[in-house]
Protein backbone atom coordinates (compact mmCIF):
# COMPACT_ATOMS: atom_id res chain seq x y z
CA UNK A 1 0.00 0.00 0.00
CA UNK A 2 2.82 2.37 0.92
CA UNK A 3 4.44 1.95 -2.51
CA UNK A 4 1.11 2.52 -4.25
CA UNK A 5 0.61 5.78 -2.33
CA UNK A 6 4.11 6.95 -3.26
CA UNK A 7 3.49 6.12 -6.93
CA UNK A 8 0.18 7.99 -6.87
CA UNK A 9 1.85 11.02 -5.26
CA UNK A 10 4.57 11.07 -7.96
CA UNK A 11 1.95 10.84 -10.69
CA UNK A 12 0.08 13.82 -9.23
CA UNK A 13 3.31 15.85 -9.08
CA UNK A 14 4.01 15.13 -12.74
CA UNK A 15 0.47 16.17 -13.65
CA UNK A 16 0.88 19.45 -11.77
CA UNK A 17 4.10 20.22 -13.60
CA UNK A 18 2.44 19.55 -16.96
CA UNK A 19 -0.50 21.87 -16.19
CA UNK A 20 1.24 24.97 -17.46
CA UNK A 21 4.39 26.13 -19.15
CA UNK A 22 7.39 28.27 -18.53
CA UNK A 23 8.25 29.07 -22.13
CA UNK A 24 6.48 30.40 -25.18
CA UNK A 25 8.07 28.39 -27.95
CA UNK A 26 6.28 27.17 -31.04
CA UNK A 27 4.13 24.10 -30.66
CA UNK A 28 1.06 22.70 -32.27
CA UNK A 29 -2.17 23.23 -30.31
CA UNK A 30 -3.71 23.41 -26.85
CA UNK A 31 -3.24 20.07 -25.13
CA UNK A 32 -5.42 18.29 -22.58
CA UNK A 33 -5.59 20.42 -19.45
CA UNK A 34 -4.71 18.96 -16.07
CA UNK A 35 -5.74 20.53 -12.76
CA UNK A 36 -3.56 23.50 -11.71
CA UNK A 37 -2.20 23.57 -8.20
CA UNK A 38 -5.10 24.60 -5.95
CA UNK A 39 -4.22 27.62 -3.82
CA UNK A 40 -6.92 29.56 -2.01
CA UNK A 41 -7.06 33.17 -3.16
CA UNK A 42 -9.59 35.95 -2.79
CA UNK A 43 -11.35 37.05 -5.96
CA UNK A 44 -10.95 40.76 -6.76
CA UNK A 45 -14.17 42.78 -6.77
CA UNK A 46 -12.47 45.84 -8.26
CA UNK A 47 -9.17 46.74 -9.88
CA UNK A 48 -6.25 47.05 -7.47
CA UNK A 49 -2.81 48.54 -8.01
CA UNK A 50 0.22 46.37 -7.45
CA UNK A 51 3.95 46.87 -7.39
CA UNK A 52 6.76 44.37 -7.35
CA UNK A 53 10.33 44.78 -6.19
CA UNK A 54 13.31 44.20 -8.43
CA UNK A 55 17.02 44.90 -8.35
CA UNK A 56 18.08 47.13 -11.24
CA UNK A 57 21.24 48.96 -12.22
CA UNK A 58 21.45 52.73 -11.98
CA UNK A 59 24.17 54.08 -14.27
CA UNK A 60 25.77 57.07 -12.55
CA UNK A 61 28.86 59.13 -13.42
CA UNK A 62 31.99 58.01 -11.61
CA UNK A 63 33.35 60.47 -9.03
CA UNK A 64 36.02 61.66 -11.48
CA UNK A 65 33.43 61.94 -14.27
CA UNK A 66 35.27 59.69 -16.71
CA UNK A 67 32.76 56.86 -17.04
CA UNK A 68 29.37 55.55 -16.00
CA UNK A 69 29.26 53.21 -13.02
CA UNK A 70 26.59 50.53 -12.50
CA UNK A 71 25.05 50.91 -9.05
CA UNK A 72 22.54 48.23 -7.99
CA UNK A 73 19.32 49.43 -6.40
CA UNK A 74 16.07 47.82 -5.30
CA UNK A 75 13.11 49.64 -6.82
CA UNK A 76 9.37 49.20 -6.53
CA UNK A 77 7.97 48.75 -10.05
CA UNK A 78 4.25 49.33 -10.61
CA UNK A 79 2.31 46.71 -12.52
CA UNK A 80 0.21 48.05 -15.34
CA UNK A 81 2.85 50.32 -16.86
CA UNK A 82 6.32 50.05 -18.33
CA UNK A 83 9.10 50.26 -15.76
CA UNK A 84 10.85 53.05 -17.72
CA UNK A 85 9.24 55.94 -15.82
CA UNK A 86 10.15 54.54 -12.40
CA UNK A 87 13.72 53.81 -13.54
CA UNK A 88 14.08 57.41 -14.76
CA UNK A 89 12.74 58.81 -11.48
CA UNK A 90 15.06 56.57 -9.45
CA UNK A 91 18.09 57.53 -11.55
CA UNK A 92 17.41 61.27 -11.37
CA UNK A 93 16.80 61.11 -7.62
CA UNK A 94 19.82 58.92 -6.79
CA UNK A 95 22.19 60.88 -4.49
CA UNK A 96 25.27 58.89 -5.52
CA UNK A 97 27.56 56.91 -3.24
CA UNK A 98 31.25 56.41 -2.49
CA UNK A 99 31.99 55.39 -6.10
CA UNK A 100 29.51 57.40 -8.16
CA UNK A 101 28.04 60.90 -8.29
CA UNK A 102 24.46 61.96 -8.84
CA UNK A 103 23.49 62.71 -12.42
CA UNK A 104 22.98 66.37 -13.20
CA UNK A 105 26.30 67.75 -11.93
CA UNK A 106 24.73 69.28 -8.84
CA UNK A 107 21.47 70.24 -10.58
CA UNK A 108 18.43 68.37 -9.26
CA UNK A 109 16.71 67.03 -12.34
CA UNK A 110 13.19 65.66 -12.61
CA UNK A 111 10.67 64.55 -15.21
CA UNK A 112 8.35 67.10 -16.77
CA UNK A 113 5.21 65.28 -15.53
CA UNK A 114 3.88 61.83 -14.68
CA UNK A 115 3.50 60.82 -18.34
CA UNK A 116 6.88 62.26 -19.29
CA UNK A 117 8.22 58.86 -20.39
CA UNK A 118 6.79 57.32 -23.56
CA UNK A 119 7.67 53.86 -24.82
CA UNK A 120 6.80 52.80 -28.35
CA UNK A 121 8.58 50.05 -30.22
CA UNK A 122 12.13 49.84 -28.90
CA UNK A 123 12.26 53.59 -28.21
CA UNK A 124 11.79 55.43 -24.93
CA UNK A 125 11.37 59.20 -24.99
CA UNK A 126 12.20 60.94 -21.72
CA UNK A 127 10.92 64.49 -21.23
CA UNK A 128 12.86 66.35 -18.51
CA UNK A 129 11.55 69.51 -16.87
CA UNK A 130 13.13 72.94 -17.43
CA UNK A 131 15.75 72.38 -14.71
CA UNK A 132 17.72 70.50 -17.40
CA UNK A 133 18.19 73.77 -19.31
CA UNK A 134 20.82 74.70 -16.72
CA UNK A 135 23.03 71.82 -17.88
CA UNK A 136 25.92 72.44 -20.23
CA UNK A 137 25.84 70.54 -23.52
CA UNK A 138 28.36 68.02 -22.23
CA UNK A 139 26.44 67.56 -18.98
CA UNK A 140 23.22 67.04 -20.94
CA UNK A 141 24.99 64.40 -23.01
CA UNK A 142 26.14 62.59 -19.84
CA UNK A 143 22.57 62.60 -18.48
CA UNK A 144 21.28 61.23 -21.79
CA UNK A 145 23.87 58.44 -21.81
CA UNK A 146 23.09 57.58 -18.18
CA UNK A 147 19.39 57.36 -19.01
CA UNK A 148 20.11 55.18 -22.04
CA UNK A 149 22.31 52.72 -20.13
CA UNK A 150 19.72 52.48 -17.36
CA UNK A 151 16.66 52.08 -19.59
CA UNK A 152 18.28 49.71 -22.10
CA UNK A 153 19.53 47.16 -19.55
CA UNK A 154 16.62 44.75 -20.06
CA UNK A 155 16.75 44.70 -23.87
CA UNK A 156 13.18 45.73 -24.69
CA UNK A 157 14.35 49.34 -25.10
CA UNK A 158 17.23 49.94 -27.51
CA UNK A 159 17.04 53.72 -28.10
CA UNK A 160 16.37 56.71 -25.87
CA UNK A 161 15.32 60.23 -26.87
CA UNK A 162 15.87 62.94 -24.27
CA UNK A 163 13.80 66.12 -24.50
CA UNK A 164 13.57 69.15 -22.25
CA UNK A 165 10.06 70.54 -21.85
CA UNK A 166 9.04 68.81 -25.07
CA UNK A 167 11.99 70.13 -27.09
CA UNK A 168 15.18 68.42 -28.29
CA UNK A 169 18.01 70.78 -27.19
CA UNK A 170 20.76 69.27 -29.34
CA UNK A 171 24.43 69.24 -28.40
CA UNK A 172 25.67 72.77 -29.12
CA UNK A 173 24.65 76.31 -28.23
CA UNK A 174 23.72 77.26 -31.79
CA UNK A 175 21.20 74.40 -31.99
CA UNK A 176 22.68 72.95 -35.15
CA UNK A 177 24.02 69.64 -33.79
CA UNK A 178 21.35 66.96 -33.16
CA UNK A 179 21.72 64.58 -30.24
CA UNK A 180 19.88 61.77 -32.01
CA UNK A 181 18.84 58.70 -30.04
CA UNK A 182 21.10 57.61 -27.20
CA UNK A 183 22.02 53.91 -27.12
CA UNK A 184 23.55 51.75 -24.42
CA UNK A 185 27.35 51.98 -24.34
CA UNK A 186 29.36 50.58 -21.44
CA UNK A 187 32.60 50.00 -23.32
CA UNK A 188 33.82 53.56 -23.89
CA UNK A 189 34.47 56.31 -21.38
CA UNK A 190 32.39 59.47 -21.35
CA UNK A 191 35.16 61.65 -22.80
CA UNK A 192 35.43 59.46 -25.90
CA UNK A 193 31.67 59.33 -26.35
CA UNK A 194 31.32 63.10 -25.97
CA UNK A 195 34.23 63.80 -28.31
CA UNK A 196 32.61 61.78 -31.07
CA UNK A 197 29.09 63.14 -30.48
CA UNK A 198 30.17 66.79 -30.38
CA UNK A 199 32.68 66.69 -33.25
CA UNK A 200 31.86 69.20 -35.98
CA UNK A 201 30.44 67.89 -39.22
CA UNK A 202 33.22 66.85 -41.57
CA UNK A 203 33.28 66.44 -45.32
CA UNK A 204 32.07 62.89 -44.83
CA UNK A 205 28.56 61.81 -44.05
CA UNK A 206 27.63 61.64 -40.38
CA UNK A 207 25.47 58.88 -38.89
CA UNK A 208 22.73 59.47 -36.30
CA UNK A 209 20.12 57.20 -34.82
CA UNK A 210 16.74 58.85 -35.28
CA UNK A 211 13.17 57.98 -34.30
CA UNK A 212 10.62 57.71 -37.08
CA UNK A 213 6.94 57.83 -36.18
CA UNK A 214 4.99 55.99 -38.85
CA UNK A 215 1.21 56.12 -39.36
CA UNK A 216 -0.30 52.96 -37.84
CA UNK A 217 -2.78 50.75 -39.72
CA UNK A 218 -6.41 51.89 -39.98
CA UNK A 219 -5.62 55.41 -38.82
CA UNK A 220 -5.29 54.40 -35.17
CA UNK A 221 -2.30 56.66 -34.45
CA UNK A 222 1.49 56.46 -34.85
CA UNK A 223 4.11 53.81 -34.06
CA UNK A 224 7.82 54.37 -33.51
CA UNK A 225 10.82 52.73 -35.11
CA UNK A 226 14.42 53.94 -34.69
CA UNK A 227 17.10 53.51 -37.32
CA UNK A 228 20.56 54.88 -38.02
CA UNK A 229 20.87 57.22 -41.00
CA UNK A 230 23.76 58.88 -42.79
CA UNK A 231 23.20 62.64 -43.01
CA UNK A 232 25.05 64.74 -45.55
CA UNK A 233 25.09 67.82 -43.30
CA UNK A 234 23.42 69.34 -40.26
CA UNK A 235 21.62 71.89 -42.40
CA UNK A 236 17.95 71.88 -41.39
CA UNK A 237 16.73 71.34 -44.96
CA UNK A 238 19.09 68.38 -45.39
CA UNK A 239 18.16 66.80 -42.05
CA UNK A 240 14.47 67.26 -42.78
CA UNK A 241 14.66 65.80 -46.26
CA UNK A 242 16.53 62.74 -45.04
CA UNK A 243 13.85 62.05 -42.43
CA UNK A 244 11.04 62.64 -44.94
CA UNK A 245 12.67 60.16 -47.32
CA UNK A 246 12.92 57.65 -44.47
CA UNK A 247 9.23 58.04 -43.59
CA UNK A 248 8.34 57.47 -47.23
CA UNK A 249 10.24 54.18 -47.20
CA UNK A 250 8.97 50.98 -45.63
CA UNK A 251 9.45 50.40 -41.92
CA UNK A 252 11.87 47.59 -41.08
CA UNK A 253 10.29 46.14 -37.92
CA UNK A 254 6.67 47.31 -38.08
CA UNK A 255 4.40 45.10 -40.22
CA UNK A 256 1.46 46.05 -42.41
CA UNK A 257 1.81 49.84 -42.17
CA UNK A 258 0.28 52.11 -44.81
CA UNK A 259 3.00 53.46 -47.11
CA UNK A 260 3.58 57.20 -46.76
CA UNK A 261 3.56 59.18 -50.01
CA UNK A 262 6.76 60.33 -51.71
CA UNK A 263 7.27 63.62 -49.89
CA UNK A 264 10.17 64.64 -52.10
CA UNK A 265 7.84 65.02 -55.09
CA UNK A 266 5.15 66.69 -52.98
CA UNK A 267 7.27 69.44 -51.41
CA UNK A 268 6.52 72.84 -52.91
CA UNK A 269 9.44 74.58 -51.16
CA UNK A 270 12.61 73.75 -49.27
CA UNK A 271 11.90 72.94 -45.61
CA UNK A 272 12.94 75.84 -43.40
CA UNK A 273 12.98 76.88 -39.74
CA UNK A 274 11.23 80.12 -38.88
CA UNK A 275 11.07 82.15 -35.69
CA UNK A 276 7.45 82.75 -34.72
CA UNK A 277 7.13 84.95 -31.64
CA UNK A 278 10.25 83.43 -30.12
CA UNK A 279 9.34 79.87 -31.09
CA UNK A 280 11.53 77.89 -33.46
CA UNK A 281 9.17 76.25 -35.96
CA UNK A 282 9.82 73.94 -38.90
CA UNK A 283 7.73 74.97 -41.91
CA UNK A 284 6.79 72.37 -44.51
CA UNK A 285 5.05 73.47 -47.69
CA UNK A 286 3.42 70.74 -49.79
CA UNK A 287 1.67 70.94 -53.13
CA UNK A 288 -2.13 70.71 -53.14
CA UNK A 289 -1.76 67.17 -54.53
CA UNK A 290 -0.76 66.14 -51.00
CA UNK A 291 -4.44 65.70 -50.10
CA UNK A 292 -5.03 63.16 -52.87
CA UNK A 293 -1.74 61.40 -52.05
CA UNK A 294 -2.83 60.90 -48.43
CA UNK A 295 -6.21 59.58 -49.51
CA UNK A 296 -4.55 57.13 -51.90
CA UNK A 297 -2.24 55.98 -49.11
CA UNK A 298 -5.13 55.49 -46.68
CA UNK A 299 -3.63 57.94 -44.18
CA UNK A 300 -5.72 60.63 -42.51
CA UNK A 301 -4.47 64.18 -42.24
CA UNK A 302 -4.42 64.09 -38.44
CA UNK A 303 -2.31 60.93 -38.26
CA UNK A 304 0.09 62.22 -40.91
CA UNK A 305 0.54 65.47 -38.99
CA UNK A 306 1.16 63.51 -35.78
CA UNK A 307 3.80 61.49 -37.62
CA UNK A 308 5.58 64.60 -38.88
CA UNK A 309 5.41 66.49 -35.59
CA UNK A 310 6.70 63.61 -33.47
CA UNK A 311 9.47 62.75 -35.92
CA UNK A 312 10.86 66.25 -36.25
CA UNK A 313 10.49 67.45 -32.66
CA UNK A 314 12.31 64.30 -31.52
CA UNK A 315 15.33 65.05 -33.69
CA UNK A 316 15.69 68.66 -34.83
CA UNK A 317 17.40 70.82 -32.17
CA UNK A 318 15.22 73.45 -30.47
CA UNK A 319 12.30 72.83 -32.82
CA UNK A 320 9.18 73.44 -30.77
CA UNK A 321 6.62 72.67 -33.45
CA UNK A 322 5.77 72.21 -37.10
CA UNK A 323 3.71 74.39 -39.44
CA UNK A 324 2.32 72.66 -42.52
CA UNK A 325 0.88 74.16 -45.70
CA UNK A 326 -0.99 72.09 -48.27
CA UNK A 327 -1.34 74.25 -51.34
CA UNK A 328 -2.45 77.68 -50.05
CA UNK A 329 -4.02 76.21 -46.92
CA UNK A 330 -2.21 76.43 -43.62
CA UNK A 331 -3.37 73.66 -41.28
CA UNK A 332 -4.79 75.38 -38.20
CA UNK A 333 -7.21 72.68 -37.03
CA UNK A 334 -7.88 68.97 -37.43
CA UNK A 335 -10.76 66.65 -36.51
CA UNK A 336 -9.29 63.15 -36.18
CA UNK A 337 -11.29 59.99 -36.74
CA UNK A 338 -10.39 56.39 -36.06
CA UNK A 339 -7.86 57.16 -33.34
CA UNK A 340 -8.28 55.73 -29.85
CA UNK A 341 -8.43 59.15 -28.23
CA UNK A 342 -9.83 62.51 -29.35
CA UNK A 343 -11.79 60.96 -32.21
CA UNK A 344 -14.35 63.50 -33.43
CA UNK A 345 -12.82 66.26 -31.32
CA UNK A 346 -11.60 69.33 -33.19
CA UNK A 347 -7.97 70.18 -32.46
CA UNK A 348 -6.98 73.83 -32.98
CA UNK A 349 -3.37 75.00 -33.23
CA UNK A 350 -2.28 78.43 -32.08
CA UNK A 351 -0.80 80.36 -35.02
CA UNK A 352 -0.96 77.12 -37.02
CA UNK A 353 1.94 75.62 -35.03
CA UNK A 354 1.45 71.94 -34.19
CA UNK A 355 3.36 70.77 -31.13
CA UNK A 356 4.19 67.39 -29.68
CA UNK A 357 1.75 67.95 -26.82
CA UNK A 358 -1.12 68.33 -29.32
CA UNK A 359 -0.66 64.73 -30.49
CA UNK A 360 0.21 62.90 -27.25
CA UNK A 361 -2.89 60.70 -27.53
CA UNK A 362 -1.79 59.47 -30.98
CA UNK A 363 1.29 57.58 -29.81
CA UNK A 364 0.79 53.81 -29.79
CA UNK A 365 2.70 50.75 -28.66
CA UNK A 366 2.22 47.16 -29.77
CA UNK A 367 0.61 44.83 -27.26
CA UNK A 368 0.70 41.00 -27.59
CA UNK A 369 -2.61 39.11 -27.78
CA UNK A 370 -3.43 35.47 -28.46
CA UNK A 371 -6.12 34.40 -30.92
CA UNK A 372 -6.86 31.26 -32.92
CA UNK A 373 -5.46 30.80 -36.40
CA UNK A 374 -7.15 28.90 -39.24
CA UNK A 375 -5.73 25.58 -38.03
CA UNK A 376 -7.12 26.04 -34.52
CA UNK A 377 -3.81 26.95 -32.89
CA UNK A 378 -3.28 29.76 -30.42
CA UNK A 379 -1.06 32.31 -32.08
CA UNK A 380 0.44 35.57 -30.89
CA UNK A 381 -0.45 38.78 -32.72
CA UNK A 382 0.64 42.35 -32.11
CA UNK A 383 -1.94 45.12 -31.88
CA UNK A 384 -1.25 48.87 -31.75
CA UNK A 385 -2.83 50.38 -28.63
CA UNK A 386 -2.29 53.68 -26.76
CA UNK A 387 1.22 53.50 -25.32
CA UNK A 388 0.02 54.20 -21.77
CA UNK A 389 -2.34 51.20 -21.94
CA UNK A 390 0.02 48.58 -23.40
CA UNK A 391 0.86 47.13 -19.96
CA UNK A 392 -2.58 47.28 -18.35
CA UNK A 393 -4.11 43.89 -17.55
CA UNK A 394 -7.65 45.23 -17.80
CA UNK A 395 -6.96 46.87 -21.16
CA UNK A 396 -5.45 43.65 -22.52
CA UNK A 397 -8.53 41.66 -21.52
CA UNK A 398 -10.73 44.28 -23.18
CA UNK A 399 -8.65 44.02 -26.35
CA UNK A 400 -9.25 40.25 -26.30
CA UNK A 401 -12.96 40.92 -25.92
CA UNK A 402 -12.84 43.06 -29.06
CA UNK A 403 -11.68 40.00 -31.00
CA UNK A 404 -9.30 40.07 -34.00
CA UNK A 405 -9.03 43.40 -35.85
CA UNK A 406 -7.93 44.41 -39.33
CA UNK A 407 -4.99 46.36 -37.89
CA UNK A 408 -3.48 43.34 -36.07
CA UNK A 409 -0.13 41.99 -37.26
CA UNK A 410 -1.88 38.83 -38.53
CA UNK A 411 -5.26 38.30 -40.18
CA UNK A 412 -7.78 35.46 -40.64
CA UNK A 413 -7.96 34.81 -36.89
CA UNK A 414 -10.77 33.80 -34.53
CA UNK A 415 -11.54 35.20 -31.06
CA UNK A 416 -10.86 33.22 -27.90
CA UNK A 417 -13.33 34.97 -25.59
CA UNK A 418 -17.11 34.73 -26.02
CA UNK A 419 -18.32 37.75 -27.96
CA UNK A 420 -21.33 38.02 -25.65
CA UNK A 421 -19.11 39.37 -22.86
CA UNK A 422 -18.70 43.12 -22.32
CA UNK A 423 -16.46 45.34 -20.21
CA UNK A 424 -19.05 45.17 -17.42
CA UNK A 425 -18.42 41.43 -17.14
CA UNK A 426 -14.83 42.03 -16.03
CA UNK A 427 -15.53 42.52 -12.32
CA UNK A 428 -12.01 43.04 -11.05
CA UNK A 429 -8.29 42.65 -11.68
CA UNK A 430 -5.64 42.54 -8.97
CA UNK A 431 -2.38 40.87 -8.04
CA UNK A 432 -1.11 38.44 -5.45
CA UNK A 433 2.65 38.57 -5.87
CA UNK A 434 3.42 37.33 -9.38
CA UNK A 435 -0.10 35.92 -9.78
CA UNK A 436 -2.66 37.99 -11.67
CA UNK A 437 -6.23 37.57 -10.36
CA UNK A 438 -9.07 38.09 -12.86
CA UNK A 439 -12.73 37.94 -11.86
CA UNK A 440 -15.50 37.63 -14.47
CA UNK A 441 -19.26 37.73 -14.02
CA UNK A 442 -21.48 34.65 -14.10
CA UNK A 443 -22.04 35.44 -17.77
CA UNK A 444 -18.75 33.72 -18.59
CA UNK A 445 -19.97 30.46 -17.10
CA UNK A 446 -23.20 30.77 -19.07
CA UNK A 447 -21.26 31.38 -22.28
CA UNK A 448 -19.24 28.19 -21.86
CA UNK A 449 -22.40 26.06 -21.76
CA UNK A 450 -22.59 26.27 -25.54
CA UNK A 451 -18.87 25.61 -26.11
CA UNK A 452 -17.07 22.32 -26.60
CA UNK A 453 -14.10 21.31 -24.47
CA UNK A 454 -11.46 22.50 -26.92
CA UNK A 455 -13.07 25.94 -27.18
CA UNK A 456 -13.04 26.27 -23.39
CA UNK A 457 -9.35 25.33 -23.28
CA UNK A 458 -8.57 27.88 -25.98
CA UNK A 459 -10.47 30.54 -24.05
CA UNK A 460 -8.59 29.88 -20.80
CA UNK A 461 -5.15 29.67 -22.35
CA UNK A 462 -5.77 32.60 -24.72
CA UNK A 463 -6.36 34.66 -21.57
CA UNK A 464 -3.49 33.17 -19.59
CA UNK A 465 -0.91 33.38 -22.39
CA UNK A 466 -1.86 37.00 -23.10
CA UNK A 467 -1.74 38.13 -19.47
CA UNK A 468 1.51 36.32 -18.72
CA UNK A 469 3.19 38.63 -21.25
CA UNK A 470 2.82 41.42 -18.68
CA UNK A 471 5.94 42.30 -16.64
CA UNK A 472 5.95 40.59 -13.27
CA UNK A 473 3.11 38.17 -14.13
CA UNK A 474 4.04 34.49 -14.04
CA UNK A 475 0.65 32.89 -13.39
CA UNK A 476 -3.05 33.74 -13.67
CA UNK A 477 -5.93 32.81 -11.36
CA UNK A 478 -9.39 32.99 -12.97
CA UNK A 479 -12.63 33.51 -11.06
CA UNK A 480 -16.27 33.52 -12.08
CA UNK A 481 -18.55 35.60 -9.84
CA UNK A 482 -15.93 35.33 -7.11
CA UNK A 483 -15.58 31.56 -7.29
CA UNK A 484 -13.32 29.04 -9.01
CA UNK A 485 -15.68 26.28 -10.19
CA UNK A 486 -14.22 22.80 -10.47
CA UNK A 487 -15.88 22.21 -13.83
CA UNK A 488 -15.78 24.92 -16.49
CA UNK A 489 -17.36 23.80 -19.73
CA UNK A 490 -16.88 20.18 -18.71
CA UNK A 491 -13.13 20.44 -19.37
CA UNK A 492 -11.30 22.90 -17.14
CA UNK A 493 -10.65 22.50 -13.42
CA UNK A 494 -10.44 26.18 -12.46
CA UNK A 495 -9.25 26.24 -8.81
CA UNK A 496 -5.59 27.28 -8.56
CA UNK A 497 -3.25 29.19 -10.85
CA UNK A 498 -2.48 28.70 -14.54
CA UNK A 499 0.94 29.15 -16.09
CA UNK A 500 1.28 29.98 -19.81
CA UNK A 501 0.71 27.02 -22.12
CA UNK A 502 3.61 25.52 -24.09
CA UNK A 503 1.36 25.09 -27.13
CA UNK A 504 1.25 28.68 -28.31
CA UNK A 505 2.67 29.74 -31.66
CA UNK A 506 4.55 32.94 -32.44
Amino acid sequence: MKHRLISLFCLLCICALLAGCQSQGQVASVQVTLPPVAIKREAPTADADMAYEQTVMMYLPSLNGTRLVAVPQRVLLPAGEHMARVLCEALLAHPGNDTAAAVGAGIQLSLADREAVEVSGEVATVNLDTSALRLSNEQFFTVGQALANTLCQFGDIQYVNVLVDGIQPGLNQSGTLPAGCFQMNMREDLAALWSRASAPMSQNRRAYAASLYYPAPSGKGILCEARTFAFVSTDIASLTQTLLDALASEAVTLPRLPRCPDFRTLLAATPAVEDLDGRRVLTLRFRDTMNAALIDAGITRSVMMASLVYTFTSFLPWTEGVAVYIGDERITSLTPSGVYRRAGETMSFSDGVMTRQDFEGFLLAECPLFFLDESGRLTRVWRPVPCQEAFSARKMVLQLLDGPQAYDSKTALQPVLPQTLTEDDLLGVSYDGSVLLVNFSQKLMTATEGMDGKEVEHMVYGLVDTLCCLPGVKRVALFIAGQQPENLGGTIYLPGDFMPNPVTEE
